[in-house]
């Protein structure tokens, strides 16, 4: 039966978020789901749902359905019978179950069925550091999740760490005490829809990434957090600009409790200061022509600076006017990302061809002449 496990990266895949509930046994304090509810999905809707993805992902190669919430783990009897569901029905289309998760409630029969049903499904973790982060951040659970069991169970898979103003003092400590678990890659995400204290934070970011420059610079076999993933050769190539961030509303589609369809989980009535949806259905995500904000369209950095279109919706009513608060972070992350990959390209510890090391190399000096006295 066709999976996604070590399929090749070429394949055009399709993202079906199923938000299997709304409820959370946690309080995270950066949470972007401000009007939670009770409501769950019922099994015939999950099924419905995977059903008709299978039948309408015509251009796709693979799909793959991402269990959500809430926590999609106070869901598990779901999952075990959606997951088994799918399975025995035979779908020609190679598939994959991933679930986001807090941890909390992955321990005993649930991990075995994991462990079990590896080849279908995968578990990703949210994690934000050190103890004294994460149970600042996460209701105190950090003593409550089995961190080695996704580091053994998935080990090509990354952990998930959100970082918020408070979290800045503590940045490079947070990342290297994630890498000291074992965790191979860290998707190190800055938090939309709260309020970013910039002016406090700066000089504090900037000292932090200096420190983790100088970590990878010291552990070259180590892989870098998500806060250098920065494609430089991108600011010198022009074309790239006003490109669509991510796929929704083409490669990826969600659907709430109730199983109605939505661009993605974000633009879902739960991220919502109120229980009333937002209104999207006069936006067609595949004939829009540029999604560069107009504000943005002289800022060096547009094409690597990260873009939620629906966290833009919940904030601005625009899902092209991006969240200015972010703007000094991304510039603070692009000349670091300049320091360490010059670095890197000098002492021969990154080899990249030709022609994106010219593009590289040519980024690097203008992200340093642009912003290094900014």
């Amino acid at each position: 039966m066709p999976t996604l496990v070590d399929t090749p990266p070429s394949k055009k895949r399709k993202i079906v978020v199923l938000t299997l509930t709304e409820d959370c046994n946690l309080a995270c304090s950066y949470c972007f789901e401000k009007a939670k509810t009770k409501s769950n999905m019922e099994i015939r809707v999950a099924k419905e749902i995977v059903e008709h993805e299978f039948n309408n992902s015509e251009g796709f190669d693979e799909i793959e359905f991402d269990l959500f919430g809430g926590e999609p783990c106070l869901r598990k009897d779901l999952i075990k019978e959606l997951v088994s569901w799918t399975c025995n029905k035979g779908f020609p289309k190679p598939y994959l179950f991933f679930l986001e998760t807090n941890g909390t409630l992955v321990h005993g029969d649930f991990q075995r069925w994991l462990l079990e049903n590896r080849d279908h499904v995968h578990a990703g973790l949210s994690l934000d550091g050190t103890p004294a982060t994460h149970n600042r951040n996460r209701s105190n659970s950090y003593d409550r999740i089995d961190t080695q069991f996704f580091v053994r169970t998935y080990p090509s898979q990354s952990v998930r760490m959100t970082i918020t103003s408070d979290g800045i003092p503590t940045l490079s400590q947070d990342i290297i005490h994630l890498h000291s678990l074992g965790f191979s890659e860290i998707m190190a995400v800055f938090a939309y829809g709260v309020t970013w204290d910039i002016a406090t934070v700066q000089g504090a970011l900037s000292s932090e990434l200096k420190k983790l420059c100088d970590f990878y610079i010291a552990h070259p076999d180590i892989r870098e957090c998500s806060v250098f993933d920065m494609s430089l050769a991108k600011i010198a190539n022009r074309n790239s600009r006003g490109e669509k961030w991510c796929g929704t509303g083409t490669s990826m589609v969600s659907y709430g409790t109730d199983g109605k369809k939505y661009p993605c989980h974000t633009f879902q009535s739960n991220t919502t200061v109120s229980s009333s949806p937002i209104e999207y259905a006069d936006i067609d995500f595949n004939k829009i022509g540029t999604f560069a904000d107009p504000a943005c369209s002289n800022c060096l950095l547009e094409s690597v600076c990260p873009n939620c279109y629906g966290m833009n919706y919940v904030t601005n009513g625009d899902i092209l006017k991006r969240d200015k608060q972010l703007c000094d972070i991304v510039k603070t992350r692009a000349l670091a990302t300049s320091y360490l990959k010059a670095a890197q390209i000098a002492s021969g510890a990154k080899v990249l061809p030709p022609a994106e090391a010219y593009q590289t190399i040519k980024a690097i000096r203008m992200v340093q002449h642009e912003f290094a006295q900014t």
